[in-house]
């Protein structure tokens, strides 16, 4: 009769799935490079174990699949592909429990790498992907309709101007932009961190009487992508 695969060896797969976080996280950020096949690859290995229902299965999947992420861990560590490596860990750990006579060791060892991966990750990934949500709005968008003579070629007044000097009231920053194949133009004011509420108001007033300019609203967080 196949053995079942014991808990604790399912749990530390688990645990190697978000371990592979920052794979994904680089690829997020890398924006299209030739290591981008082996980032993906990575957390479906990790996964594939999970597949398996005999423990012999399960833990010739997690040796596999965990020397394999170790070995293009070392083969492109200049690139990179460190961090897949703590997930082959962790699977190489999870395949000890699934033995006739496990040891608590890789167990422990496994439980520590998972710990730490997933402590850095939310060190280095949250800020990135949480903390603007939780940051105030810093812009006021407003939608430009296409009649506007904001649109036009050297129509631009002098209160466009990129650093907003003229446009005062805490302004820092102004860019016109397309809408995405819509008609028009978007238009962003980006104002100084703490700037006055009434500084604010009359701010966003000079905004929405700017020629053809309508619905000036402040930014939703995460603030960083209205700019």
């Amino acid at each position: 009769m196949r053995r079942p695969v014991p808990r604790a060896a399912r749990v530390l797969v688990v645990l190697a799935i978000p371990c592979a976080a920052p794979a994904m996280g680089w690829l997020v950020f890398s924006h299209g490079t030739v290591i981008d096949g082996p980032l993906m690859l990575g957390p479906l290995m990790t996964a594939a174990p999970q597949f398996a229902r005999a423990a012999d299965d399960f833990r010739t999947a997690c040796l596999v699949n965990g020397w394999g992420l170790l070995g293009i861990g070392g083969i492109g560590f200049i690139f990179g592909l460190f961090v897949l490596m703590p997930a082959g860990i962790v699977l190489l750990a999870a395949a000890s429990p699934t033995r006739p006579r496990p040891r608590r060791f890789p167990v422990l060892v496994g439980g520590v790498v998972s710990a730490v991966t997933l402590g850095l990750a939310g060190w280095v990934l949250g800020p990135v992907w949480i903390g603007p949500y939780f940051q105030e709005p810093d812009a006021f968008l407003a939608t430009v309709h296409e009649d506007s003579p904001l649109l036009g070629v050297g129509l631009r007044p002098t209160t466009l101007r990129v650093n907003a000097t003229d446009l005062g009231h805490g302004a820092t920053l102004v860019s016109l932009g397309e809408t995405g194949g819509v008609p028009g133009g978007r238009l962003t004011v980006v104002f100084a961190p703490g700037a006055p509420t009434a500084d604010l108001a009359v701010l966003r007033q000079r905004i929405a009487g700017l020629p053809g300019v309508s619905d000036a609203r402040l930014c939703s967080p995460p603030a960083h992508n209205c700019r």
